[in-house]
């Protein structure tokens, strides 16, 4: 898909590297297979449905331009989105954006993107969405881009029936997009989860847009969660170490990786997994870059970690590991891990990459 929707400061370019194909909210177009028809646009509503795709927000330079062939920054990173935390706790403030004929609503369905009937993400003015059957969460708010509001909703399980994988679509988004959708998945996840207060059981009231809950019952506050995970490559001079988990391609060795836990510094925790995970001490441990990760809602703290040279003991989710020299990771690095997932999808290259650059 290559299309845009929109006008103004406010774009975001939805490109999936498909064939162009233009969104018109409550289109009569036939479903795609397996999908139904979209409720078609009510009355006074219809000024709101994107006839046009007018605009385009692309932070990375487009072809032809200078630094076009810089690496893409990594997937889920460098949104443009303003989270507008002091504005959204005025309830006015959230209303008046959901009234903006600018605003922008990208629904979901079991934590899929759904689709039009072009087969394009659904994207419409919060008024538009509320006509689909979404789920008890509601619309929730994400922020803003430009002066553009956007929003994001689910439809209840099975009710639309058109989706895109969340994963696949990810992988092909352009940073932008990506960005936008990773937040939103991760936001509803959380919302999904957290109807009633966890220390009363009380159904907790939505604030800020939705992005934060408070029970009635016992004045508890709840905030989106965001779950910490270091993942390292850890090596010793030319020889590094990854690992691979039983139900990966056959071939596929990656980083290790693990949920930090209370108490730990980033280092500790680096150092713990790794000698649970091998059985290595660690020497060092240096932070190189950081990625959130949707799946449903983690950071992963990205190191390169030195450690003991001696045998390796795969052990804890690991079916395998071993040593490899710096030849045989970067020919896993073009070939295995390459048709895994695109470069910038996932830290785990990222790491590998700058470990076969020379950085340590």
């Amino acid at each position: 898909m290559d299309a845009e929707f929109g006008h103004g400061q406010g774009s975001v370019s939805l490109r999936w590297r498909r064939s162009r194909a233009a969104h018109r909210a409550g289109s009569p177009a036939d479903a795609p297979s397996g999908g139904r028809r979209p409720p078609a646009t009510k009355g006074a509503r219809r000024s709101h449905a994107f006839t046009e795709p007018r605009w385009r927000l692309r932070r990375w330079p487009p072809e032809g331009s200078p630094g076009y062939d810089a690496p893409m920054p990594l997937t889920f990173t460098a949104s443009p989105l303003d989270h507008a935390g002091l504005k959204r706790t005025d309830p006015d403030w959230i209303a008046a954006r959901r009234r903006d004929p600018s605003a922008r609503t990208i629904l979901f369905e079991k934590g899929d993107l759904a689709l039009d009937a072009n087969g394009d993400p659904l994207i419409l003015h919060p008024d538009n969405a509320e006509e689909y059957a979404l789920d008890a969460v509601g619309l929730v708010f994400l922020g803003v881009i430009g002066e553009t509001p956007w929003f994001a909703a689910a439809i209840e399980p099975d009710a639309h029936g058109a989706r895109a994988n969340f994963r696949g679509a990810a992988m092909k988004a352009e940073p932008d997009f990506a960005c936008l959708i990773g937040r939103a998945r991760s936001i509803l996840a959380w919302r999904g989860r957290r109807r009633y207060c966890s220390n009363c059981a009380a159904e907790n009231a939505p604030a800020e847009g939705g992005l934060k809950l408070e029970c009635p019952g016992c004045g508890m506050e709840h905030f989106p969660r965001v779950d910490a995970s270091v993942i390292m490559l850890p090596y010793a001079g030319d020889r590094c170490v990854m690992g691979r988990q039983a139900n990966w391609p056959e071939g596929m060795f990656a980083t290790l990786a693990g949920f930090m836990e209370p108490g730990e510094t980033i280092e500790e925790a680096c150092a713990r997994e790794v000698m649970e995970e091998i059985g290595r001490p660690v020497v060092s441990a240096r932070y190189v870059a950081s990625q959130p990760w949707p799946f449903p809602s983690s950071l992963m703290i990205g190191l390169l970690a030195e450690i003991e040279e001696g045998e390796v003991r795969p052990d804890d989710d690991l079916e395998d590991a071993r040593w490899f020299t710096r030849d045989e990771a970067r020919a896993l690095h073009d070939s295995t891990i390459g048709r895994w997932a695109p470069p910038n999808f996932s830290i785990s290259w990222h790491l590998l990459q700058r470990w076969l650059d020379g950085e340590t």
